[in-house]
């Protein structure tokens, strides 16, 4: 026979106990939303702070731009900008690398589905062209411009310049393996295409008053697809020939 007698003194007990796990199981949930929802607006206020740092690194140069400025213009006090970054360096390097990564992807799309090497190359250097005139922060990088570079950043401009050669080069040793370029020195080749390319694009004073776009874009690509086709009488390989 069961006993109920001390189940009134048990039971506030247990409701209690019951209460505070439920308490405890929602407050670890509400935790992870509050989490959450911090490390979304912390990636949002991240955004603000990168996109008001370009605006004011185009209009006034690096060297004229300060962390008080930028944080000013994200509409966040002096202290909270340096919970995200150390200093404008900082801020301004991760803006380089984030046109960079999206000009890969670009290129990337519209590429990966041409068998054609000279045609891929072609496109990497006009694609790029049209991006660098849509965004002059990194235009304006790129040519190294007094107002936008210092020392350092001059040196993470050196290391992109390296990336971009890199990329070239791949397309230009798969292109000698298919037998659609001549077997040259692969880096070689990738560098002199990409001082070709700098030369009309963000290297020089050339204007549109000198040479028109359509000229350019004709000239450039067919000058390099010959500089690069084997020569006369040379068999391309099994994979060209497909």
């Amino acid at each position: 026979m069961v006993h109920f007698g001390g189940l009134h003194r048990i039971a506030p007990a247990l409701i209690m106990g019951m209460m505070m796990n439920r308490r405890i199981t929602g407050t670890g949930a509400e935790m992870g939303r509050v989490r959450s929802t911090t490390d979304e607006e912390k990636q949002r206020r991240r955004e603000m702070i990168l996109e008001a740092a370009e605006k004011r690194f185009r209009r006034f140069g690096y060297s004229k731009t300060t962390m008080e400025e930028i944080a000013g213009d994200a509409g966040i006090s002096k202290g909270t900008i340096y919970i995200y970054f150390k200093n404008k360096e900082e801020i301004f390097t991760e803006l380089l690398d984030k046109e960079t990564l999206e000009l890969e992807r670009l290129m990337y799309g519209r590429i990966k589905n041409m068998q054609s090497v000279a045609e891929q190359l072609k496109t990497i250097f006009i694609g790029t062209l049209d991006y660098l005139q849509q965004h002059p922060f990194l235009y304006s990088t790129l040519r190294r411009d007094v107002e936008m570079v210092s020392p350092r950043i001059l040196r993470h401009t050196f290391k992109i310049e390296d990336r971009y050669v890199s990329v070239i080069e791949d397309y230009v040793r798969r292109g000698i393996e298919t037998g659609e370029i001549e077997k040259y020195n692969p880096h070689l080749t990738a560098y002199i295409l990409y001082k070709i390319f700098e030369a009309f694009s963000y290297g020089s004073s050339i204007s549109e008053d000198d040479y028109s776009r359509e000229e350019i874009e004709t000239l450039i690509p067919e000058l390099i697809r010959k500089a690069l086709l084997p020569a006369p009488g040379k068999k391309k390989s099994k994979a060209a020939q497909k």
